[in-house]
């Protein structure tokens, strides 16, 4: 293997790792969405990834969560030296960048202005928005395959093919829920199986989370293009 071509693997594992790194509120991977402006590795094995917001004003907490998820991410590379993640162009970038490099807290970065319990509550309400919204687009899909409410409340996630439920897998892995073959197919946020008297309106409030969370994504991509000049991502991840 030539080393051009193992910096390009290298890169293209990079790029792969950093799809495990969500927008909290749009709940999809920053990939994805046009957030990570460059990545490059050095002759060392260093890593360098910059990331870019669809405003200046972007809100820091979300931007905190991103850039930490994403050094956690490039820190798992077995094969990565030092790892740095940039924050550019926004407000707080100063402040982000150097304590998330410093592994502080965000309360230590904003002192007074936030709550220290209240960072990983945030990721965990947006992930179980997330996780709802996903269940309501795979119950739609199989309604409209001709599943009754009852089959959906009995069905098991080794009941569908793992394309089908790759979302749902992922986020209850990040909320601690369970997600192996025998966990139900559609769950309240404690992982209990919703009942077929109680999947209908389960599958109404994933809809309204899913609008939301759509509406603020197509919002969210105008801002960077604009900004930017460029077209976010408009990739999927697969299917539910």
């Amino acid at each position: 293997m030539t080393a051009v071509t193992e910096a390009v693997d290298r890169a293209t594992a990079v790029n792969a790792a950093l799809t495990a790194v969500l927008d909290p509120e749009l709940d999809r991977p920053i990939t994805e969405l046009g957030f990570v402006r460059s990545v490059s590795v050095g002759t060392d094995d260093s890593v360098e990834v910059r990331l870019r917001l669809p405003t200046y004003f972007c809100a820091p907490n979300f931007a905190w969560l991103m850039v930490e998820d994403a050094r956690r991410e490039l820190a798992r590379l077995p094969w990565a030296g030092e790892c740095t993640v940039v924050l550019e162009d926004h407000f707080a970038s100063e402040e982000i960048n150097r304590g998330v490099d410093c592994g502080s807290s965000f309360a230590d970065a904003f002192p007074g202005l936030a709550d220290p319990d209240r960072m990983q509550e945030l990721r965990a309400v947006f992930l179980r928005k997330g996780h709802l919204a996903a269940q309501s687009r795979l119950g739609r899909r199989l309604l409209e395959r001709g599943w009754t409410h009852r089959q959906l409340a009995e069905a098991a996630l080794g009941d569908l093919p793992e394309r089908l439920t790759v979302t749902l897998r992922r986020r209850r892995a990040l909320l601690g829920l369970p997600a192996d073959a025998s966990a139900p197919l559609f769950t309240d946020d404690q992982g209990r199986a919703v009942s077929a008297l109680g999947l209908e309106r389960h599958l109404l409030k994933g809809r309204t989370a899913g609008v939301g969370i759509d509406s603020n994504t197509e919002y969210c991509e105008g801002l960077l293009a604009t900004r930017y000049g460029t077209a976010a991502g408009h990739g999927k991840e697969e299917a539910s």
